[in-house]
């Protein structure tokens, strides 16, 4: 899709999800997003109209089916944020119509629809295809490092209201792990010294839990899961994500170097200021990743406008989305059978 660019123009972009990452992306691009009009709106839950006409600009258009909205909207670009079982198909379709697409992690729940959405972008270059991992965007010093170690842990919710959507997710290591896997693929530079670059992993190994939400049990998932990933390079990563944190929440990455060692959101509390008192010393903490990677959801939706307008890169390929939903499906399977995964030459899961 070709877009006229003057020093005025803005990417016309649409909204298919209003549920909680959807919401927040909405806002956000309603608010903070200099280059970037949002034309329409997308949810097929009911009450989400009335919900986009309270908290969106009064020029946004909603739709209750996405296929209106291809249809109608007068959009240049789409961003997906619907649930994750649905993913691809939008994705497929939005690119069959020539729209530049934005779609939340991860592109689906198996890896052979994901290679073929992957595909389906590399087949239209003239397009942009990103899957933003948040933790790219967010600040943060890096060195020179041979493991990390990773931890995303989400506030307890009494609700349990994730569990009705395990089946949908792929499970825990899908659905969370993807962003420890990315960020690790990046720091460690994973293809780097690779005699063969199709083979990227030697093996992984996952192990789970249901320490409150029992009833994720029927689905295989857990509500914590601990993995451990050996890149063919030699480094590894080791990552703990989980759901049950009762303080809020809690997102770090610990990278280690020949020289040192470095830490990426080790203390990252919304409100820095300390209250000392009978009760002892303490301070506010962050409710949900989604105030944390404020500034990161930022970062991405500017770089996906910047680079549709301006025709650069992204910093972001498919191929990073694909990469690392293979390492997240074989932990996921590791877990789900007790057994460790390993990767054959051809840089697939070995998965009987």
């Amino acid at each position: 899709m070709t877009i006229a660019i003057t020093p005025d123009t803005k990417l016309k972009l649409a909204v298919i999800g209003l549920g909680r990452i959807g919401a927040v992306r909405a806002r956000i691009l309603s608010r903070y997003a200099p280059k970037i009009h949002v034309v329409a709106a997308c949810d097929s839950k009911p009450g989400s109209d009335v919900w986009a006409a309270e908290n969106l600009p009064s020029h946004v258009q909603f739709f209750s089916d996405p296929e209106e909205l291809f249809q109608k909207s007068g959009a240049q670009a789409v961003l997906i944020s619907t649930a994750t079982a649905t993913h691809a198909p939008l994705v497929l379709r939005a690119l069959e119509l020539g729209y530049h697409v934005m779609c939340e992690k991860p592109i689906a729940v198996d890896i052979a629809t994901t290679k073929q959405v992957v595909e389906a972008a590399r087949a239209k270059p003239e397009l942009k295809f990103l899957v933003p991992f948040c933790r790219r965007f967010d600040a943060g010093e890096l060195g020179d490092i041979h493991a990390v170690e990773s931890w995303c842990l989400d506030a307890q919710d009494p609700t349990g209201f994730f569990v009705q959507f395990s089946p949908m997710s792929g499970g825990i290591f899908v659905d969370m792990g993807v962003h420890d896997i990315d960020i690790a693929r990046y720091f460690l530079n994973v293809k780097k010294g690779l005699t063969n670059p199709k083979k990227q992993v030697n093996r992984v190994i996952a192990f789970g839990q249901t320490a409150v939400y029992h009833d994720l049990q029927q689905f295989g998932d857990a509500d914590n899961g601990y993995g451990i990933v050996e890149f063919a390079n030699g480094k590894i990563l080791t990552s703990h994500i989980g759901r049950t944190l009762t303080n809020g929440h809690e997102s770090s990455t610990r990278v280690f170097g020949t020289k040192g060692t470095a830490v990426v959101n080790a203390e990252s509390p919304v409100n820095r200021v300390q209250l000392r008192d009978a009760h002892g010393v303490r301070s506010e903490t962050t409710g949900d990743a989604f105030v944390l990677y404020q500034q990161s959801f930022i970062n991405d939706l500017d770089e996906f406008a910047t680079c549709i307008l301006e025709d650069k890169p992204l910093s972001l390929q498919p191929e990073d989305a694909l990469e690392a939903s293979k390492i997240a499906t074989a932990l996921q399977y590791s877990f789900r059978n007790r057994v460790p995964v390993e990767f054959d030459d051809e840089g697939e899961p070995i998965m009987p």
